[in-house]
């Protein structure tokens, strides 16, 4: 700075200090233009690299969403498929206990009273009560069976 100050001034410096002054001012210029320069590359591949790294995140995460959303499908057809076939069976099942109640009503109903164990008498027996006994689980099960449907 006291160099300036005098050339300003028109001070006369010895010669040695202006041939020095000579070769450091340019060499600071062309390391400062360096500088710029290397600043200049660097922040420009630093964005184009952060504009490359963003465009590759997005391609792959729009491939991670596209594969859960096709895996979200499958399995969603999976759980229907699983659920037609548990209503059928049920519909199924539903139908086979109504026709075993109904074949076990009509069974009670056509069996003649036996006296004193003897099967051959057909005398009849006071079957009102095992089959009121019989009518009554029967109720039960239909309603344990229309609770647990309900509970799904």
């Amino acid at each position: 700075m006291a160099f300036l100050i005098a050339i300003a001034l028109g001070w006369k410096w010895p010669g040695w200090a202006a041939r020095l002054f000579g070769w450091i001012v340019p060499v600071l210029v062309a390391i400062a233009a360096v500088g710029a320069m290397i600043g200049l590359i660097y922040r420009q591949g630093e964005t184009a690299g952060r504009t490359r790294t963003e465009a590759r995140a997005d391609k792959a995460r729009a491939k991670t969403v596209a594969v859960a959303r096709a895996d979200e499908r499958q399995a969603q057809a999976t759980v229907d498929a699983i659920g037609k076939r548990v209503a059928t069976e049920d519909d199924q099942t539903s139908i086979l206990v109504r026709t075993k109640i109904r074949e076990m009503h009509d069974a009670l109903d056509a069996t003649p009273g036996t006296v004193n164990g003897d099967p051959r008498s057909a005398v009849p027996v006071d079957a009102g009560s095992v089959r009121d006994h019989l009518n009554a689980l029967i109720v039960d099960a239909d309603r344990s069976a229309d609770a647990a449907d309900a509970e799904r």
